[in-house]
């Protein structure tokens, strides 16, 4: 029932009503209870403006910690499909953040890698804990860069579910454990 529909039954009602007179009293109580009720209201919604405030604060900060944080972030798609990505994430993969949106994370993986990136996504989607894979990436025109991915689903946005990962660049440690 929308709004329209309830105003008009309750105006069919009240007009059904046997109508009493209405005594300077009650009308003062019901100005009275109407002026309560508007300051209610009134503190209400600073409470809801303030609530607004505090909660946008608290996303700007997340997103800056976020975009800003000194490892990569990626949300990825069972077929390994990038959906989200922070600015460190693209510059380990040498591009745009505008360019990992919608592609897919093998891409940039190397062709050696690509068979353990792929087992690894596979056990990323049949596991209920964290895995890790070091696997290399190629930028054009450079060395390959190891890095290591950590990642865990999260099976709450549906039931394929998004994969939550942590990229960080493991060259230096790799370079010396060789």
């Amino acid at each position: 029932m929308n709004k329209t529909d309830l105003r008009q039954q309750a105006e069919a009602k009240l007009s059904k009503r046997e109508k009493s007179p209405i005594t300077e009293i009650d009308t003062q109580r019901v100005i009275h209870e109407l002026e309560v009720h508007q300051i209610e209201l009134e503190m209400q919604n600073e409470e809801l403006l303030q609530a607004k405030a505090e909660l946008e604060s608290t996303l700007s900060l997340y997103a800056e910690l976020y975009a800003f944080a000194s490892l990569g972030y990626f949300t990825l798609t069972r077929d390994g499909t990038i959906r989200r990505a922070n600015l460190t994430a693209a510059k380990l993969m040498g591009v745009g953040l505008s360019e990992l949106i919608n592609r897919r994370f093998a891409l940039f993986i190397s062709l050696e890698s690509r068979i353990d990136f792929s087992a690894f996504l596979d056990r990323v989607f049949t596991s209920s804990k964290k895995e890790t894979c070091e696997v290399t990436i190629q930028k054009d025109g450079s060395d390959p860069l190891w890095i290591l991915i950590e990642a865990i689903v999260d099976f709450s946005s549906g039931k394929d579910g998004l994969c939550y990962a942590i990229v960080s660049d493991i060259t230096d440690r790799k370079a010396r454990d060789q």
